[in-house]
Protein backbone atom coordinates (compact mmCIF):
# COMPACT_ATOMS: atom_id res chain seq x y z
CA UNK A 1 0.00 0.00 0.00
CA UNK A 2 1.32 3.38 -0.98
CA UNK A 3 2.10 5.70 1.95
CA UNK A 4 1.03 9.36 1.85
CA UNK A 5 3.91 11.77 1.84
CA UNK A 6 3.77 15.20 3.42
CA UNK A 7 4.26 17.80 0.69
CA UNK A 8 2.59 21.16 1.48
CA UNK A 9 4.78 23.21 -0.83
CA UNK A 10 7.14 26.09 -0.11
CA UNK A 11 4.58 28.91 -0.47
CA UNK A 12 2.07 27.25 1.83
CA UNK A 13 4.81 26.51 4.36
CA UNK A 14 5.95 30.13 4.37
CA UNK A 15 2.33 31.22 4.81
CA UNK A 16 1.88 28.75 7.68
CA UNK A 17 5.08 29.73 9.49
CA UNK A 18 4.36 33.47 9.20
CA UNK A 19 0.79 33.34 10.48
CA UNK A 20 1.64 30.75 13.13
CA UNK A 21 4.17 33.21 14.56
CA UNK A 22 1.60 36.01 14.36
CA UNK A 23 -1.18 34.04 16.08
CA UNK A 24 1.18 32.67 18.74
CA UNK A 25 2.59 36.13 19.50
CA UNK A 26 -0.88 37.68 19.73
CA UNK A 27 -2.00 34.90 22.06
CA UNK A 28 0.96 35.47 24.38
CA UNK A 29 0.44 39.24 24.20
CA UNK A 30 -3.17 38.90 25.35
CA UNK A 31 -2.07 36.67 28.24
CA UNK A 32 0.48 39.29 29.29
CA UNK A 33 -2.15 42.03 29.07
CA UNK A 34 -4.50 39.94 31.19
CA UNK A 35 -1.77 39.47 33.80
CA UNK A 36 -1.08 43.21 33.79
CA UNK A 37 -4.78 43.98 34.28
CA UNK A 38 -4.97 41.44 37.10
CA UNK A 39 -1.99 43.11 38.77
CA UNK A 40 -3.75 46.49 38.53
CA UNK A 41 -6.96 45.03 39.99
CA UNK A 42 -5.04 43.37 42.84
CA UNK A 43 -3.26 46.63 43.64
CA UNK A 44 -6.56 48.51 43.47
CA UNK A 45 -8.30 46.09 45.84
CA UNK A 46 -5.32 46.17 48.20
CA UNK A 47 -5.27 49.98 48.26
CA UNK A 48 -9.01 50.34 48.84
CA UNK A 49 -8.83 48.04 51.86
CA UNK A 50 -6.01 50.00 53.52
CA UNK A 51 -6.48 52.66 56.14
CA UNK A 52 -6.22 56.11 54.52
CA UNK A 53 -2.88 57.91 54.71
CA UNK A 54 -2.32 61.66 54.76
CA UNK A 55 -1.77 62.90 51.21
CA UNK A 56 1.84 63.73 50.38
CA UNK A 57 4.22 64.18 47.46
CA UNK A 58 4.76 60.41 47.52
CA UNK A 59 1.06 59.61 47.06
CA UNK A 60 0.24 57.70 43.87
CA UNK A 61 -2.73 56.80 41.72
CA UNK A 62 -5.33 54.66 43.51
CA UNK A 63 -3.84 55.41 46.93
CA UNK A 64 -6.49 55.82 49.61
CA UNK A 65 -5.76 59.15 51.26
CA UNK A 66 -7.18 61.64 53.72
CA UNK A 67 -7.13 65.38 53.02
CA UNK A 68 -8.08 68.23 55.32
CA UNK A 69 -8.97 71.49 53.67
CA UNK A 70 -11.56 74.13 52.78
CA UNK A 71 -14.02 74.01 49.89
CA UNK A 72 -13.79 76.62 47.15
CA UNK A 73 -17.37 76.44 45.89
CA UNK A 74 -17.00 79.35 43.45
CA UNK A 75 -14.72 77.37 41.09
CA UNK A 76 -16.50 74.06 40.57
CA UNK A 77 -16.53 72.13 37.27
CA UNK A 78 -19.06 69.81 35.65
CA UNK A 79 -17.60 66.89 33.68
CA UNK A 80 -20.14 66.51 30.87
CA UNK A 81 -21.60 63.38 29.28
CA UNK A 82 -21.22 61.00 32.21
CA UNK A 83 -23.77 58.18 31.92
CA UNK A 84 -25.04 56.60 35.13
CA UNK A 85 -27.74 53.91 35.15
CA UNK A 86 -28.73 54.93 31.65
CA UNK A 87 -29.10 58.61 32.50
CA UNK A 88 -26.96 61.47 31.22
CA UNK A 89 -25.39 63.73 33.78
CA UNK A 90 -22.24 65.29 35.18
CA UNK A 91 -19.41 64.43 37.52
CA UNK A 92 -18.81 67.36 39.88
CA UNK A 93 -15.25 68.49 40.65
CA UNK A 94 -14.87 70.87 43.59
CA UNK A 95 -11.54 72.50 44.51
CA UNK A 96 -10.34 71.95 48.07
CA UNK A 97 -7.59 74.15 49.47
CA UNK A 98 -5.37 71.84 51.49
CA UNK A 99 -4.99 72.96 55.11
CA UNK A 100 -1.82 74.90 55.95
CA UNK A 101 -0.90 74.93 52.27
CA UNK A 102 -1.24 76.97 49.11
CA UNK A 103 -2.04 73.80 47.18
CA UNK A 104 -5.45 72.78 45.92
CA UNK A 105 -6.88 69.41 44.93
CA UNK A 106 -9.95 68.74 42.81
CA UNK A 107 -12.43 66.52 44.64
CA UNK A 108 -14.85 64.35 42.70
CA UNK A 109 -17.96 64.70 44.86
CA UNK A 110 -20.04 62.40 42.68
CA UNK A 111 -22.64 62.45 39.93
CA UNK A 112 -25.72 64.59 39.30
CA UNK A 113 -28.31 64.16 36.51
CA UNK A 114 -28.73 66.77 33.80
CA UNK A 115 -31.73 69.04 33.89
CA UNK A 116 -34.19 68.69 31.01
CA UNK A 117 -33.07 72.17 29.98
CA UNK A 118 -29.30 71.86 29.53
CA UNK A 119 -28.97 75.62 29.84
CA UNK A 120 -29.92 75.29 33.50
CA UNK A 121 -27.09 73.76 35.50
CA UNK A 122 -27.84 71.49 38.47
CA UNK A 123 -27.61 73.00 41.93
CA UNK A 124 -24.32 71.87 43.49
CA UNK A 125 -23.96 74.61 46.07
CA UNK A 126 -22.05 73.88 49.27
CA UNK A 127 -20.56 75.93 52.08
CA UNK A 128 -16.94 77.09 52.01
CA UNK A 129 -16.14 75.23 55.19
CA UNK A 130 -13.29 73.11 56.46
CA UNK A 131 -13.76 69.38 55.90
CA UNK A 132 -11.81 66.14 55.96
CA UNK A 133 -12.17 64.16 52.74
CA UNK A 134 -11.22 60.51 52.38
CA UNK A 135 -11.03 58.81 49.01
CA UNK A 136 -8.96 57.40 46.16
CA UNK A 137 -6.55 59.35 43.99
CA UNK A 138 -7.31 59.24 40.28
CA UNK A 139 -5.31 60.63 37.39
CA UNK A 140 -7.43 61.50 34.38
CA UNK A 141 -5.05 61.78 31.45
CA UNK A 142 -7.32 60.04 28.99
CA UNK A 143 -7.87 60.58 25.30
CA UNK A 144 -6.38 62.74 22.60
CA UNK A 145 -7.16 66.42 23.13
CA UNK A 146 -8.15 68.12 19.86
CA UNK A 147 -8.94 71.55 21.29
CA UNK A 148 -8.15 73.81 24.21
CA UNK A 149 -11.75 75.07 24.29
CA UNK A 150 -13.08 72.07 26.17
CA UNK A 151 -13.71 73.89 29.45
CA UNK A 152 -16.13 76.76 28.96
CA UNK A 153 -18.88 78.95 30.35
CA UNK A 154 -19.31 80.82 33.60
CA UNK A 155 -18.56 79.16 36.91
CA UNK A 156 -19.41 76.43 37.54
CA UNK A 157 -17.83 75.65 34.17
CA UNK A 158 -18.57 72.66 31.95
CA UNK A 159 -15.75 70.43 30.73
CA UNK A 160 -15.91 68.04 27.79
CA UNK A 161 -12.79 66.21 28.97
CA UNK A 162 -11.42 64.49 32.07
CA UNK A 163 -7.87 65.41 31.06
CA UNK A 164 -6.33 67.19 34.06
CA UNK A 165 -3.87 69.04 31.87
CA UNK A 166 -6.79 70.77 30.15
CA UNK A 167 -8.90 71.29 33.27
CA UNK A 168 -5.99 72.82 35.19
CA UNK A 169 -5.85 75.68 32.68
CA UNK A 170 -9.15 76.94 34.09
CA UNK A 171 -7.46 77.61 37.43
CA UNK A 172 -4.75 80.03 38.48
CA UNK A 173 -3.64 78.04 41.50
CA UNK A 174 -1.26 75.18 42.26
CA UNK A 175 -3.28 71.99 41.74
CA UNK A 176 -2.26 68.52 42.90
CA UNK A 177 -1.93 66.32 39.75
CA UNK A 178 -4.69 63.99 40.91
CA UNK A 179 -8.44 64.03 41.39
CA UNK A 180 -9.62 62.83 44.80
CA UNK A 181 -12.63 60.54 44.38
CA UNK A 182 -14.48 61.19 47.61
CA UNK A 183 -16.01 58.25 49.44
CA UNK A 184 -19.82 58.43 49.71
CA UNK A 185 -19.72 58.94 53.47
CA UNK A 186 -18.75 62.58 52.90
CA UNK A 187 -21.67 64.80 53.88
CA UNK A 188 -21.25 66.85 50.70
CA UNK A 189 -21.16 63.74 48.50
CA UNK A 190 -23.41 63.40 45.50
CA UNK A 191 -24.30 60.07 43.87
CA UNK A 192 -21.27 57.79 44.03
CA UNK A 193 -20.06 55.88 40.96
CA UNK A 194 -17.66 53.08 41.84
CA UNK A 195 -14.38 53.50 39.95
CA UNK A 196 -13.20 50.91 37.44
CA UNK A 197 -9.38 50.75 37.43
CA UNK A 198 -9.13 49.02 34.04
CA UNK A 199 -11.02 49.39 30.78
CA UNK A 200 -11.15 45.61 30.32
CA UNK A 201 -11.22 42.67 32.73
CA UNK A 202 -8.41 40.07 32.64
CA UNK A 203 -10.92 37.37 31.61
CA UNK A 204 -11.61 39.29 28.41
CA UNK A 205 -7.93 39.25 27.48
CA UNK A 206 -7.68 35.53 28.29
CA UNK A 207 -10.70 34.96 26.05
CA UNK A 208 -8.99 36.78 23.19
CA UNK A 209 -5.86 34.75 23.85
CA UNK A 210 -7.84 31.52 23.56
CA UNK A 211 -9.23 32.71 20.23
CA UNK A 212 -5.76 33.35 18.82
CA UNK A 213 -4.50 29.93 19.95
CA UNK A 214 -7.62 28.29 18.51
CA UNK A 215 -6.88 29.96 15.18
CA UNK A 216 -3.31 28.66 15.43
CA UNK A 217 -4.56 25.10 15.98
CA UNK A 218 -7.00 25.42 13.08
CA UNK A 219 -4.23 26.75 10.85
CA UNK A 220 -1.96 23.84 11.81
CA UNK A 221 -4.74 21.34 11.05
CA UNK A 222 -5.34 22.92 7.65
CA UNK A 223 -1.61 22.90 6.93
CA UNK A 224 -1.35 19.18 7.73
CA UNK A 225 -4.45 18.40 5.68
CA UNK A 226 -3.12 20.32 2.71
CA UNK A 227 0.33 18.76 3.03
CA UNK A 228 -0.98 15.21 2.74
CA UNK A 229 -3.65 16.10 0.17
CA UNK A 230 -1.15 17.89 -2.05
CA UNK A 231 0.98 14.80 -2.69
CA UNK A 232 2.47 14.72 -6.16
Amino acid sequence: MKKNKFNPGIKVTIFFVFFSCVFFSLGLWQIERGQDKQSILDQFENNTSKAPSVISDKSQKWDRVRVKGTWQKEKQIFIDNVINKGLAGYKVLTPLQIASSNQFILVDRGWVPQNKNRNIKPNINIKNEEVVVTGLLENHELGFVLSDDLVYGDWPKISQTKNLGVINKAYEVDLVPYVLLAEPILKDSLEYIKPVPTNMLPSKHYGYSAQWFTMLIALAAMYLWWGFKNEK
